[in-house]
């Protein structure tokens, strides 16, 4: 009784297995899209585009160090008058126990690092030099990288 129900349903499903695989029956085929699903799409890609933007905020680089003490004022003094002289270069106070520590810029290349350095070194003559660091990009939405 059961062998004869098995090749029964074997058979049935062969029938259906070759209606499916018959070259008539994809000519015949409709394809109905929601015009919501392209809507999705764009934004599906805008989120995308934003998370890209949003996480490509550092790469390892190089920062000024101008300054390395335990004195708090005299780390916000020196910041203050770096922010004066170079109003264009963004300067940071960093806190690594004991010592707060001042760095500037965000440079790809250690030549340009160099360049400002040389300037840096006129106001500052001791304690200036380059330091490793992870620095700071700003990527605009046409995908162009600013330092």
């Amino acid at each position: 009784m059961k062998r004869i129900f098995l090749i029964a349903i074997f058979s049935v499903s062969l029938v259906f297995a070759k209606a499916q695989l018959s070259d008539n029956n994809l000519e015949n085929i409709r394809v109905i899209k929601d015009v919501r699903i392209d809507s999705l799409l764009q934004k599906n890609k805008d989120m995308n585009e934003v998370i890209y933007l949003n996480t490509l905020k550092n790469i390892q680089g190089y920062r000024l160090q101008v300054i390395t003490t335990n004195d708090r004022n005299k780390a916000i003094e020196v910041k203050t008058r770096l922010l004066t002289d170079f109003p264009g270069v963004k300067t940071y106070l960093i806190y690594h126990t004991p010592y707060f520590k001042i760095q500037m810029g965000n440079f790809r290349e250690r030549e340009d690092a160099e360049q400002l350095m040389n300037r840096v070194k006129q106001v500052y003559p001791t304690g200036v030099f380059i330091v490793p660091s992870r620095i700071e990009l700003k990527p605009t939405k046409d995908g162009e990288i600013i330092l």
